[in-house]
């Protein structure tokens, strides 16, 4: 357990004066959320485990902590001890579910150690409010078709989601549960595929889409990694950005869901559908 006392922020500086950290900035969508934040006039300090920022990042961030590696304690509690007026964090420090596949244990140890580091340190520091990006990867078979929400998960704790990256997410859910109970303020949102513009992304499932685009585009052959009959939920980056800042700012006691667990809604096709429509263009 995190110990007994509760986790109370410092509420003597104004919200102008703080600002969000945000683990894994240069990432798919850390890069994105660091824009978002940046737009409108938030302080943000960025730590990733790259040598530097991405050049378009720079400009955009108050703090840059590269190098940073979040399987380390003592690398991230030092972070937490230099910037301690923070009101919110945003844990993305973790591998797609491709990258997963290939090394499970590594991806463990940064997904679920590293949250746990973080929420550690976070405990130390008085800082409560914690964001973390789930996945519809973390539905197994049993999970609803339709309509299912986060709410499911949490009241399915023991559904396997037949793979090591749904597991993760969910031992890092009961991490943010356990960090609930002490005082804390945990946040996740369950992610469906994103659709954007950007000419590399990550290795994930949803991926397949902005590959057969591109595929299409330079009239190349394309082989499809996912089951051309199986619809699968998207989201366009920009309105998953909107989703994400509403789930940060909402007041807490507005928060009804168990856990403060939400799925980001969007839309869902198959492959097929999308290749019927390229093949319409």
């Amino acid at each position: 357990t995190l110990g007994s006392s509760r986790c109370h922020p410092d509420r003597s500086l104004a919200p102008s004066a703080m600002s969000v950290l945000v683990i894994g900035a240069g990432g798919a969508v850390g890069k994105r959320l660091v824009a978002a934040l940046s737009a409108r006039g938030e302080r943000i300090v960025a730590v990733d485990r790259a040598p530097e920022l991405p050049e378009s990042l720079r400009s955009k961030v108050t703090h840059a902590v590269t190098n940073a590696d979040v399987r380390d304690f003592n690398t991230i509690n030092r972070i937490f001890k230099r910037h301690r007026f923070v009101h919110t964090v945003w844990n993305l420090a973790a591998p797609l579910s491709v990258e997963t596949a290939l090394n499970p244990t590594v991806a463990e140890q940064v997904t679920v150690n590293g949250m746990r580091n973080v929420l550690w340190a976070m405990y130390e520091a008085r800082i409560p409010k914690i964001m973390f990006t789930d996945s519809i990867g973390s539905f197994g078979a049993t999970a609803p078709r339709d309509d299912c929400t986060a709410r499911w998960l949490a009241e399915h704790p023991l559904q396997d989601p037949g793979s090591d990256y749904g597991r993760q997410k969910r031992a890092v859910r009961r991490l943010l549960h356990e960090f609930w109970r002490t005082g804390g303020d945990p946040r996740w949102a369950v992610l469906p595929g994103v659709l954007h513009s950007e000419s590399a992304w990550g290795k994930g499932t949803t991926e397949y889409a902005l590959e057969a685009l591109l595929a299409a585009a330079t009239n190349e052959p394309f082989v499809c990694r996912v089951d051309p009959e199986v619809r699968l939920p998207m989201i366009f980056v920009d309105d998953l950005m909107r989703g994400l800042l509403s789930l940060q700012d909402t007041d807490a006691r507005s928060l009804r869901e168990p856990e403060r667990g939400y799925c980001i809604p969007g839309f869902s096709f198959t492959a097929n559908e999308l290749f019927d429509e390229i093949r319409l263009h």
